[in-house]
């Protein structure tokens, strides 16, 4: 691509579970013998393989903004979810589900965004339930090594940055492009093997199209973005979660008071981000009422200050 892309720097390097290999069959004894049936009585299982589920998030329409944190943004999340893990992680989101559900009308997925401002079928909950449903999910996540990585874009920030689009790509091209990146770095440092899946959210296409990366060509044997609704893979609640919490520091961040429930919610929501590899932003949890847009601006100014990139920004925002 022609803009340029910067290699990311990981923190917080976290070891991968070990795999765990068990044997299932059934098990049948009589007074003269005892014996497994597994070949008749055993599916044949396809090889798991380690999966990103990719979600996006943002507040189009939002009147809340600031200098630096602007309503158009657009932010593509990513979480490596190993094959050792992937099946228990899936089977737990599920369960937890049925168990949070109501009986009549029972939810389809948990969609993180309607479920804290109480929207369509879950408009009925209080909010101690909601936040009860927030600590549930992350407490599930919070078992497991999750590397996650971000990219915040809006149709300024390759100006802001010194940078061209040469081919004329659309905000979420470069915001998949730059994700792309940031794990493809991932990828060869962590030295993984080639088959990987990609599934994201449905939105800039429908269920079932595909959308390729070049950039991730030859690093893995696939790769095509697989675009599926999150009701179907549970995964992707994963990514939504991830995608909720880091929207919501943001708007929170620059709102002129925060409340007890934004702090409580927040405290919850963070702590999956640490521990946890990442590449991106990585949001800090808010513990002063009295932090408002200006000190998010000043600190953001700060940095870009320090890559280099304020003078750039400031012609493109004057």
């Amino acid at each position: 691509i022609s803009y340029g892309l910067v290699s990311p720097h990981l923190e917080n390097p976290a070891d991968f579970p070990k795999p765990v290999f068990i044997s299932k069959g059934l098990c049948r004894d009589t007074p003269q013998l005892i014996y497994i049936n597994v070949v008749c009585n055993t599916k044949k299982t396809t090889k798991m393989n380690s999966i990103f589920v990719i979600d996006e998030t943002g507040s189009p329409g939002n009147i809340s903004e600031s200098k630096t944190l602007k309503s158009d943004r657009i932010t593509y999340l990513a979480v490596f979810i190993n094959k050792e893990i992937r099946q228990k992680l899936s089977t737990e989101i599920k369960q937890l589900l049925v168990k949070l559900s109501p009986e009549e009308n029972p939810w389809k997925e948990f969609h993180f965004n309607e479920i804290v401002n109480r929207r369509k079928e879950y408009k009925n909950l209080k909010s101690d339930e909601v936040i009860n449903i927030i600590q549930e999910f992350a407490n599930i996540l919070n078992k497991y090594s999750l590397p996650f990585f971000n990219q915040t874009i809006t149709p300024r920030t390759l100006e802001e940055n010194g940078l061209k689009n040469n081919m004329n790509k659309s905000i979420d091209e470069i915001a998949l492009d730059f994700l792309s990146s940031r794990i493809k770095s991932f990828i060869v440092k962590n030295n993984l093997e080639k088959s990987i899946d990609f599934s994201i959210d449905e939105g800039l296409e429908k269920s079932g199209k595909k959308l390729e990366m070049p950039i991730l060509k030859g690093v893995v044997n696939d790769n095509n973005l697989y675009f599926t609704k999150s009701e179907n893979d549970v995964l992707i609640q994963v990514a939504d979660f991830f995608a909720y919490a880091l929207n919501r520091n943001q708007m929170v961040l620059i709102k002129d008071k925060s409340t007890e429930f934004d702090i409580i919610l927040l405290s919850i929501l963070n702590s999956v981000f640490y521990g946890n590899e990442s590449s991106g932003s990585k949001s800090d949890l808010i513990t002063k009422e009295e932090f408002n847009k200006e000190d998010y601006d000043k600190r953001q100014i700060e940095y870009f200050k320090k890559m280099g990139v304020y003078e750039y920004w400031k012609k493109v925002n004057p």
